[in-house]
């Protein structure tokens, strides 16, 4: 039988380490959470968590881009009301589908916002990101892989936020 003095000495040393080994894990993890915050918001100066949509246009675009067929990148497109051309501000690409060809244009012309435009087979739909840094293509033409693309894009305050490479994949 146990008395009630021998359950107000305190806990077991046992006890204690254990409690003590529960709290280190936590701590562990916390500080490999904070690591890799601190490693990806280094990487990546636009928050993606804050800002979704500049993830949105990054994914969405480098699928287009590797998705693209020869001629990678056409010169103009017109959807019969607006006719864009190729450059800086604006991206090109057709992409070979069942059933046809997709032109898809992207718009980085509108500050804030990307618009995509796409046509396949005649049916025009547009994804509209808002709250974007500000896009900017380049010719970036790689050894062996000329058709490469550069997407830059700076922030309010002018500093790079985003510069990747795209390439179309092989298609055979």
């Amino acid at each position: 039988m146990v008395t009630r003095r021998g359950r107000e000495r305190g806990y077991s040393l046992l006890e204690v380490v254990f409690v003590l080994a529960i709290f280190g894990t936590f701590i562990l993890i916390l500080v490999q959470v904070t690591s890799d915050m601190t490693h990806y918001e280094r990487k990546y100066t636009v928050n993606f968590l804050a800002h979704p949509q500049a993830a949105a246009v990054i994914s969405r675009l480098r699928r287009d881009v590797a998705d693209t067929t020869p001629p990678y990148y056409p010169g103009t497109y017109s959807d019969g009301t607006t006719l864009y051309k190729q450059g800086p501000k604006t991206l090109i690409v057709d992409i070979l589908q069942e059933g046809g060809i997709k032109h898809v244009v992207w718009d980085f012309s509108t500050k804030g916002e990307v618009h995509r435009i796409s046509n396949n087979v005649g049916l025009v739909t547009e994804w509209v990101a808002r709250g974007v840094p500000e896009f900017t293509v380049l010719d970036y033409p790689l050894e062996n892989k000329p058709d490469s693309v550069r997407i830059q894009a700076k922030d309010e305050g002018g500093a790079l936020a985003v510069d990747q490479i795209f390439q179309p994949r092989p298609h055979t």
